[in-house]
């Protein structure tokens, strides 16, 4: 037979089956990719020093050691570059802009030291977001299921153009740019962030607004930003729904009184699909949060015309 004939025949075979697709795709390349880094070189233990991020549960001078299965990879650079290409691997619809995002956003802070007013906490929220924020959004704060004794508010979620420049609503992230130089400056001036340098105002922006939804392809590129910058590490770090997962940090200077602080996102080892995060600060307490991948809905619950705005954001 020449190629002609073979090619012919080997669509003949395959005319019937669907044609691959990102989703379908994902298992297979994640699991090749797995068995190319085992391959590739022999894991070792890594020796972390935990000192940092907004609440904490270890104390400052403590030291690690940490270790991970065989596949994991071999530097927090790598773990964001397969970050970025699992946040665009499976399909997501577009919203909308008259729509709106409906995810959970659960957190546990505990503090140390007995420092007040940071815990022990743990808080389902259940949010409806505008994806163009023209409309309000909603929170439904709910006790967890381990204390359901715990408080729980409503409350109607407005922003307030007088207090100037917040989180851009999703709508406005999607027009963001993708270009690595020019996103690299948004970020670095991102108004809600802090920091001396470049990259500790970077970091910080990206912490901020992964703790959100963020477009796919935004995403993707600031996780190609995040694993340029210095001082990123790996560790083995629980989400707040008690999942392990493998974490990128960084340390920087913003905790309570210029303590030093640990900020981390964390991910699922199989997938590198973002769980969810930890700010840490050690002798004051830690902050752990998880986020679900969000839904889209046209109107907020029924039970929303009840509920009175207790302010603006």
């Amino acid at each position: 037979m020449n190629d002609r004939t073979d090619l012919a025949e080997l669509r003949d075979l395959f005319a019937d089956q669907p044609h691959p697709t990102a989703e379908r795709l994902a298992p297979a390349r994640s699991a090749l990719l797995a068995e190319a880094r085992t391959k590739r070189r022999p894991v070792g233990l890594r020796r972390l020093s935990l000192a940092g991020g907004l609440v904490a549960a270890m104390a400052a001078g403590v030291i690690a050691v940490q270790t991970f299965g065989s596949a994991a990879p071999a530097s927090a650079a790598e773990v964001l570059r397969l970050a970025a290409e699992a946040a665009t691997a499976a399909p997501w619809p577009e919203p909308r802009d008259d729509q709106y995002l409906h995810y959970e956003r659960i957190a546990e802070t505990r503090s140390e030291n007995e420092v007040p007013n940071v815990g022990p906490r743990h808080v389902t929220g259940e949010v409806w977001e505008s994806v163009d924020g023209s409309r309000p959004g909603l929170l439904w704060h709910k006790p967890p299921k381990s204390r359901p004794q715990s408080p729980e508010y409503k409350e109607l979620l407005t922003r307030c153009p007088e207090r100037g420049a917040g989180r851009p609503a999703y709508a406005d992230l999607r027009k963001w740019p993708t270009d690595q130089e020019q996103l690299r400056r948004k970020l670095a001036g991102y108004p809600m962030t802090a920091g001396k340098d470049a990259a500790a105002r970077t970091w910080n922006a990206v912490i901020n607004l992964l703790g959100s939804p963020v477009p796919p392809e935004q995403q993707a590129a600031i996780f190609r930003i995040a694993a340029t910058l210095p001082g990123i590490e790996t560790e083995e770090l629980k989400d707040a729904t008690g999942r392990s997962g493998i974490a990128v940090t960084r340390v920087d200077d913003r905790g309570p009184g210029g303590a030093v602080s640990r900020e981390s996102l964390i991910f699922d080892k199989s997938s590198y699909v973002l769980l969810g995060g930890q700010e840490l600060v050690p002798g004051h307490g830690r902050e752990v949060w998880s986020l679900t991948r969000p839904q889209l809905t046209d109107v907020l619950p029924a039970w929303s015309t009840s509920v009175k705005r207790k302010g603006c954001v």
